[in-house]
């Protein structure tokens, strides 16, 4: 289905076949777009958008490299900035350099790209990891930065603030209008699967469905997240930018969460996997409840906008996505 907004606009998606990236690309096509995928498939495949190859601009490459950082974006009227590196806490807790350092380095280029060829409107993503532990619940969009980024994402923490820092001084100098997004735990059925790497919802998928019991949860198991499915996730910010919005850093996200042990037990009981649980304390829980402040982006997205996937569909979509890869 076309959408006037976007019908024939060249418009360039960084991390164009990741996680988010990939959702984004299916719906841009879908609405008319002449769509450019950047990505240099470290994680991002095209095993999920397989039928789109041939109907976009695919320039591979890496945006380490600044001179191709802004041969990438060229002829684009709208730029999505969504490339990243993002692993579980286990791996970025022992790896914070390496996750600040590629990612501040990949954000400077994206960000000097986008003031060469100056678009009509771009939007980068931030991480609700830029949030301290010690934060309000629900997470307010508008509250300030104080003391240190989420502990366990703390690499990654510093490299998403200065992100934001950076648009809004890009911003001011070249007038270009930057939309910023906060993304709370995201997750879909186009994960690139990383091993031990991987992320929460994938890890535990693939250690229930084979077979281990008692599975056993880092933290207590009471820790507590909001949810949002990478299709919702890519919907929000194409509707952020065709409705102008730009005006302050937002998140995507909403209040409900749900706890680890609750999420452990909706994934046995849709496999029909049953199996004890046991909590490891000795383990990184991350912040205890992250759950989003969701009034601005109600207010920013308009009445009309609704949230497609529930979180049950998500994860049986999930478990599908692990008869797939596995």
């Amino acid at each position: 289905m076309t959408n006037p907004f976007y019908f024939q606009k060249k418009v360039a998606v960084t991390g164009g076949l990741g996680l988010i990236g990939s959702f984004l690309t299916r719906e841009l096509v879908n609405q008319g777009a002449d769509v450019i995928v950047i990505d240099d498939e470290s994680k991002g495949s095209w095993k999920y958008i397989p039928d789109l190859q041939s109907k976009v601009d695919y320039r591979k490459g890496t945006l380490e490299d600044p001179q191709f950082a802004i041969q990438s974006m060229e002829g684009a009227n709208y730029v999505f900035h969504l490339a990243s590196r993002a692993y579980g806490v286990g791996f970025s807790q022992k790896n914070n350099f390496e996750m600040f350092r590629f990612n501040d380095l990949v954000n400077t280029h994206a960000l000097d790209a986008i003031a060469a060829i100056k678009p009509i409107h771009s939007l980068v993503v931030s991480s609700s990891c830029i949030y301290p532990d010690d934060g309000p619940t629900p997470m307010s969009d508008s509250y300030p930065f104080s003391g240190e980024p989420e502990h366990v994402n703390w690499g990654y923490g510093w490299a998403k603030r200065i992100l934001e820092q950076k648009a809004v001084i890009y911003q001011k100098e070249t007038g270009i209008p930057i939309t910023v997004v906060r993304p709370f735990n995201i997750y879909g059925e186009h994960y690139h699967w990383v091993g031990e790497s991987s992320q929460a919802i994938p890890m535990l998928i693939h250690r229930l469905m084979l077979g281990e019991n008692p599975m056993v949860i880092w933290g207590s198991g009471n820790q507590r997240r909001n949810y949002v499915h990478g299709l919702d996730c890519s919907r929000v910010m194409l509707r952020l930018v065709e409705n102008g919005y730009f005006e302050r850093p937002i998140n995507i996200g909403r209040e409900e969460t749900v706890s680890v042990k609750d999420l452990v037990k909706r994934l046995a009981q849709f496999s029909g996997i049953k199996t004890e649980i046991q909590c490891d304390r000795t383990k990184p829980e991350g912040r205890f409840i992250k759950s989003a402040d969701s009034k601005l982006l109600i207010a920013a997205l308009g009445d009309d906008f609704e949230w497609k996937i529930s979180l049950d569909e998500g994860l049986q979509r999930m478990l599908q996505w692990h008869q797939t890869t596995f």
